[in-house]
């Protein structure tokens, strides 16, 4: 009784914490490969309870989950172990001419209801449920046609994914704005402000609700060889806000220079009016945007002496802190550890305190 009063008072802590909660604290990352880890292209990441979170990556042969277990200190939020436990994936996997699955699994979140996971695709749009073995139960969010494969911009489809236990809620968008809602954000339209729609669904897997999301606008020029901009991933805080990840990656032709800026925000749906799926992102209010509000905002790049290149694409609640603050992990895809002359990727994990 003593654990749960205790747990209770340390919940209501957090949520009054939250309730407030206009500041971030961001800590160093960390490489993955100081634990032994090796390199994979992590795309997305979701708490299972106590330490132990399971993680995607978006090329392997089969679509399934890595089992991982994450230590931080209750003092500050710090990753003091990580632990591969094993990989859970699919038996018979649909893969592609190389031998990869054709899921391209994106994102990931846990549901407690069931012990299960579902996880996003974004080579079939499809968000599927998997049993904690990997192996697909069969059901699978009912996902609005607007976001079919057919209307999508080609690998800007699903990436974020996560699921709100408090408000029984699951959470996805594009990463980039849909074709039918306008052009996106790129070297041939340089300046366009991307408009996204956020999707609820809700225990029975039907859509429940849409909201218009805004992004800032990215670069206007200076393009490099590869650049990547949207929203990657989406987590759930307990009093009901939402806090969005904006990723803007810019890889030049040589490397050196190359950078991958993140700006995190938070909204709240609940206070927000929804949009509807038959109606062009043009022809909504623009009062009718979810209001957001910047609370971190960092770069990593690749300089001749300095390489912290993180291209961060996954994210979820860490450990809650003894003062009752909240911690958010996040995770990177380093494309395998993609090496090019002198430089290596590296797989990363990066902490965020959030609170007053």
């Amino acid at each position: 009784m003593n654990k749960l009063r205790y747990g209770l008072a340390m919940m209501a802590v957090a949520l009054c914490s939250l309730a407030s909660a206009q500041t971030a604290v961001e800590l160093k990352q960390q490489s993955l490969g100081k634990w032994r880890i090796g390199a994979a292209q992590y795309s997305g990441i979701t708490a299972l309870g106590g330490n132990r979170y399971a993680m995607v990556s978006d090329k392997e042969p089969t679509d399934g989950f890595f089992l991982f277990r994450i230590d931080q200190s209750a003092l500050t939020g710090d990753v003091t172990n990580v632990y591969l436990e094993g990989f859970k994936g699919n038996r018979s996997p649909k893969v592609d001419a190389q031998g990869i699955s054709i899921r391209d699994c994106e994102g990931v979140a846990y549901f407690p209801q069931r012990n299960t996971l579902f996880i996003s695709g974004e080579g079939d749009q499809r968000i599927l449920e998997y049993d904690m073995e990997g192996q697909p139960t069969g059901r699978e969010l009912n996902v609005p046609d607007i976001f079919s494969s057919e209307h999508i911009v080609f690998n800007y489809g699903f990436e974020a994914l996560c699921y709100d236990t408090i408000a029984h809620r699951f959470w996805t968008t594009s990463e980039s704005t849909l074709p039918a809602d306008g052009p996106a954000a790129s070297p041939t339209h340089p300046g366009v402000v991307n408009l996204l729609r956020l999707q609820a669904f809700d225990d029975n897997l039907q859509p429940v609700a849409q909201y218009a999301y805004r992004m800032d606008r990215g670069r206007t020029d200076d393009f490099g060889k590869t650049y990547v901009f949207g929203v990657p991933e989406i987590a759930p805080l307990p009093d009901g806000r939402l806090l969005i990840l904006e990723r803007e990656s810019n890889v030049t032709h040589g490397g050196l220079s190359s950078t991958t800026r993140c700006k995190l925000f938070v909204v709240n749906p609940r206070n927000a009016h929804q949009i509807d799926s038959s109606t062009p992102m043009k022809d909504v209010d623009g009062n009718h945007f979810l209001d957001k509000k910047l609370l971190a905002d960092w770069t990593t790049g690749v300089q001749p002496f300095k390489l912290t290149f993180a291209n961060y694409e996954g994210m979820c609640l860490g450990r809650t802190l003894a003062d009752g603050r909240m911690t958010l992990l996040l995770v990177n895809d380093s494309q395998g550890g993609y090496r090019k002359g002198p430089f290596s990727l590296k797989d990363y994990i990066k902490v965020i305190v959030i609170g007053n």
